[in-house]
């Protein structure tokens, strides 16, 4: 090639520069282009994804779209322009070229070429010459050449313009939006997360419920309570154009369903949407104007934090005796008292704490009690971090705000947030005593709060979620009043009138909460203001251990189950008036002591003779009683026999065979069963009647024998009497002849009922009747005896009284007599 003639090598060099240049040229404009329409498809594709959303193209999706257009591009290069700059252009190839498109050359060019190539040293002379004059023509024909009419200058003018008009288009949005070409540099190049320049800008808070708490978000996260209502609250960010509507699309979690809802405008900047009652997580977006949340915000549901256990760690007051059985005074413990439900009870003046268990961790507790307000909590350390306690009046007017010190909280809460143990003393704070007593205590978790009786306790709990208690856990903690003693008395064979040597018989039960102080009798004479106290025979004594009675059963041995109170000692005078009563006194040193008494009985001191005056008089009563029931007993006799008799017309006419009175006769018939069958109901009434009215007299006596006794009137032989020949005969008659008829009436009554005959079972009530009426008119007898030795008494009484009146008549006969010597 070096033998080409230097004006050819000069015209082929020079084609071979335009080629290149050429190809440049047009693969830079093609690649222009390309990035232009790249870079107008990516603005569209973001503003319409823009519009259809409001959002941000994904950043994977720009960055994926930049690594295609890098790639692209190096592709491009390396085709269009690197690999054909690179080509090997050979001379021949440019020569060939050239004759295309200059015919006038003749194929001289090409000869040239190739002759330059293969040499001419082996040819001969005239060879030589021609392929010299070829060579000078082919110099002389490619003076004249235009090399530049070799292109076809339409693609890169195409390639060109195209490359323009996209620079061009881009300058000019520079020029019209810089803003929109920053927006597509933040997006494209920077790969910012969000490049739009939003007209309106919403903030997304959650309104927490109790007293509307306005939580924020935290990131796009926020943990709420299970079935408790989710408000959302969209404010409009300051200076930002607010919405003509906000929209809310939301998809819960599991599959449970989405929605778009609109939202609630409250205000001129502000809108509100509830979901109710989540259970499940939830997703959402919010849509307003041109803003959306690029990434869905999340709602996690968690158990709301609440109490699971909740005991009082008790230490009662002394007085109770109700503490642990294993405390020792060396060794005290509390006695643990479970809540269950919401209301428990304990003895006023009870010291405890309050320890309960949470399922979860918790950041604060807030108890409300009376006009107090406790609050207190923990740090995420675990240490407690702050308490303060707020007493406000009726009128929601504060009364005191202080600050608690750490050393008197730091164990309310234990170190993982889990229990909670707050001093209480429950005191109605009214007694001196129960107020010393109350400030003076101080327990392991501190100083006690004051709590009254019967108050509303409302805890109110925040966990470590920050998830608030909607409704606080409630115990009501009442106090058990100790009552006054129970004082349950009666009198025994005594009546309100009795002798001066009487012996009154107290039978009673006395009953406190905690155990009995003391117990006596209390009795007054006449009008005294003052009364005075007697003890009983058998004292009240504390039991082995030291511990109080809390029953007390008034008795003085096995064989006398009452106390006596003797009135001799008193020396009363005839007609005098005796109150007595029993009064017991409990052991409350805080709220007490209290004291009670048992029913009050009056007594009037009377003579003996008026006594028996009395008695004998009830003993006519229960004579007209028990004589009334002999008459009812052999009245029930008498319609036994009767009915009898009938039973035996009934026989007659059942063998009488004339059918002319068939019809008669058999409502004859009719009408006796149905009379027997009343009697036989009659009958049974009548004697349990008289049976219980017999036990009544027959007590009736016995309470006669008691009273003589106790009043010291009685004899031996009124005693035999009245034991062996009244109580102990109707005892009999009571127990064995009452049960024996009324066994027999009901055996008359079965087979009555039965259908059978029922003459042997009247003949066996009639007869045992009859035995009955014996023996109890045998008793009546003697209480006819009895009458007329009370009426010998009786009479002896009159006779007492009226030498009683002659001996009154005849002392002022003689004052007269010597008031009138005494005048003369």
């Amino acid at each position: 090639m070096s033998d080409l003639r230097p004006e050819l090598q000069s015209v082929l060099s020079q084609l071979r520069r335009r080629i290149r240049r050429y190809v440049f040229l047009e693969g830079t404009a093609l690649i222009l282009a390309v990035l232009g329409g790249l870079f107008w498809l990516s603005l569209a594709v973001d503003h319409a994804w823009f519009q259809i959303s409001r959002l941000e193209l994904p950043r994977w999706f720009r960055a994926g779209f930049d690594v295609v257009v890098v790639g692209l591009v190096a592709f491009l290069l390396l085709s269009w322009i690197g690999l054909r700059l690179l080509r090997s252009y050979r001379t021949k190839a440019l020569a060939l070229v050239l004759e295309r498109r200059f015919p006038e050359l003749d194929d001289r060019l090409v000869t040239a070429v190739e002759l330059a190539e293969t040499g001419l040293a082996d040819q001969g002379k005239l060879a030589v010459a021609m392929a010299g004059r070829t060579i000078d023509d082919a110099v002389k024909a490619t003076r004249q050449l235009d090399l530049a009419s070799v292109f076809d200058r339409k693609p890169l003018q195409r390639a060109i313009v195209a490359a323009v008009v996209a620079i061009a288009s881009i300058g000019g949005l520079a020029v019209a939006s810089n803003s929109t070409l920053q927006a597509w540099k933040n997006s494209f190049v920077d790969l910012d997360a969000e490049y739009w320049r939003r007209e309106t800008g919403l903030i997304i808070r959650v309104i927490a419920q109790p007293g509307d708490i306005i939580r924020e978000f935290n990131g796009q996260s926020y943990k709420h309570a299970r079935g408790a209502d989710l408000t959302l609250q969209i404010v409009v960010e300051e200076g930002r154009k607010a919405p003509e509507r906000v929209q809310l699309k939301y998809r819960l979690a599991n599959g449970r369903g989405q929605g778009t809802v609109l939202c609630s405008r409250v205000g001129d900047n502000t809108f509100r949407h509830s979901l109710a009652a989540l259970l499940d997580d939830v997703e959402f977006y919010v849509y307003g104007g041109d803003f959306v949340n690029r990434t869905p915000y999340l709602v996690q549901i968690v158990e709301p934090p609440q109490l699971d256990q909740v005991e009082l760690a008790c230490f009662y007051p002394a007085y109770t005796r109700m503490q642990n059985p294993e405390s020792t005074v060396q060794k005290p413990l509390r006695d643990f008292v479970p809540v269950r439900g919401t209301q428990v009870e304990l003895p006023n003046e009870t010291e405890f704490l309050l320890n309960a268990t949470s399922n979860k961790p918790l950041t604060q507790v807030r108890m409300q009690f009376g006009g107090y307000e406790l609050t207190f909590g923990r740090s995420d350390d675990g240490a407690g971090s702050s308490a303060k306690l707020v007493h406000r009046s009726d009128e929601d007017e504060v009364l005191e705000n202080r600050d608690i010190p750490p050393d008197e909280f730091s164990k309310w809460v234990s170190n993982d947030g889990t229990q909670i143990s707050v001093p209480f003393v429950l005191t109605s704070y009214e007694t001196d005593a129960a107020r010393s007593r109350a400030d003076s205590l101080i327990t392991e978790a501190g100083k006690p709060f004051v709590l009254a009786p019967d108050t509303n306790l409302r805890i109110y709990l925040e966990d470590s979620d920050g998830i608030l208690t909607a409704e606080p856990s409630r115990i009501q903690i009442s106090g058990i009043v100790d009552e006054p003693p129970v004082v349950e008395t009666s009198l025994r064979g005594i009546g309100t009138s009795i002798t001066r040597k009487a012996s009154i018989p107290v039978l009673g039960r006395l009953v406190d909460d905690y155990g009995l102080a003391s117990a006596q009798f209390e009795f007054k004479v006449d009008e005294v203001e003052e009364a005075d106290v007697r003890p009983f025979e058998n004292s009240l004594t504390l039991h082995q251990d030291g511990s109080s009675r809390r029953e007390f059963e008034l008795k003085r041995n096995s064989n006398e189950e009452f106390e006596r109170f003797d009135v001799l000692s008193l020396d009363l005078s005839l007609g005098q008036k005796l109150v007595l009563s029993v009064v017991a006194t409990d052991e409350d040193n805080l709220n007490g002591p209290h004291r009670s008494s048992g029913e009050r009985y009056a007594f009037k001191v009377v003579s003996n003779e008026e006594l028996q005056s009395v008695l004998y008089q009830r003993e006519l009563n229960l004579r007209a009683q028990f004589e009334r029931v002999i008459t009812e007993t052999k009245q029930t006799q008498q319609d036994l026999i009767l009915h009898r008799s009938r039973l035996d017309a009934k026989k007659r006419l059942l063998a009488d065979n004339e059918e002319s009175e068939a019809a008669d006769k058999a409502k004859r018939i009719r009408e006796i069963e149905l009379a027997v069958t009343a009697c036989a109901e009659r009958s049974l009434h009548a004697v349990r009647k008289n049976a219980n009215e017999t036990a009544s007299v027959e007590l009736s006596f016995r309470d006669i024998r008691e009273e003589l006794v106790n009043n010291g009137l009685h004899t031996p032989q009124t005693l035999e009497r009245i034991d062996d020949r009244i109580v102990k005969p109707l005892g009999i008659i009571s127990a064995t002849d009452f049960p024996a008829v009324d066994e027999a009436l009901g055996v008359f009554r079965l087979v009555n009922e039965r259908g059978n005959d029922a003459t042997q079972a009247i003949d066996q009530s009639v007869e045992m009747l009859r035995g009955m009426i014996t023996r109890m008119e045998r008793v009546l007898a003697e209480m006819e005896k009895l009458k007329e030795f009370q009426k010998a008494v009786e009479e002896l009484k009159l006779i007492l009284e009226q030498q009683q009146q002659l001996l009154e008549r005849t002392k002022k006969e003689r004052k007269r007599k010597l008031l009138l010597e005494s005048l003369q």
